[in-house]
């Protein structure tokens, strides 16, 4: 329900998303439903950490975690907030390493977030190169500063 102020249905608190009043594909009814599908899958995550705190040996429980905050992730990478979909990407991949779809998404959307480091020309960066060192060798060990 909006009113005639332009403030929206929350009567002008909290934050707004110009971005997607922009939009001609997004609409009042489809904000309220992402802010409502927003706070199931907090509450949801809330729970379900709640529940690896109590078991923290629990597999099951912790895939769980994991599915509900890629699920969380998805979301708001949808809605544009990438540094937050990347934050539960890795939360993700701290409760199940082994989730297939947390290391995937955050490997697409990490360049975006971090910035992908590039060369002069817009090459990627060359590797870091310690001098004098081989791939079979050790590491020089740093010569001690006199006193």
């Amino acid at each position: 329900m909006a009113c005639g102020c332009g403030k929206g249905a929350s009567g002008g608190k909290g934050p707004s998303n110009v971005a997607a009043s922009a939009s001609p594909q997004a609409s009042a009814p489809e904000g309220a439903a992402a802010a409502s599908d927003f706070a199931e899958l907090d509450a949801k995550v809330e729970q379900l950490e709640k529940r690896a705190e109590r078991n923290p040996g629990d597999d099951e429980t912790l895939a769980e975690l994991a599915k509900a905050y890629v699920r969380r992730g998805d979301a708001r990478r949808s809605a544009n907030q990438l540094s937050e979909a990347l934050l539960d990407y890795r939360r993700a991949q701290s409760a199940d390493p082994d989730n297939a779809d947390a290391q995937r998404n955050a490997a697409e959307i990490s360049p975006l977030v971090e910035g992908a480091q590039t060369g002069e020309n817009g090459e990627p960066a060359p590797l870091p190169i310690t001098p004098g060192v081989t791939a079979d060798e050790e590491k020089p060990t740093p010569t001690p500063k006199k006193p």
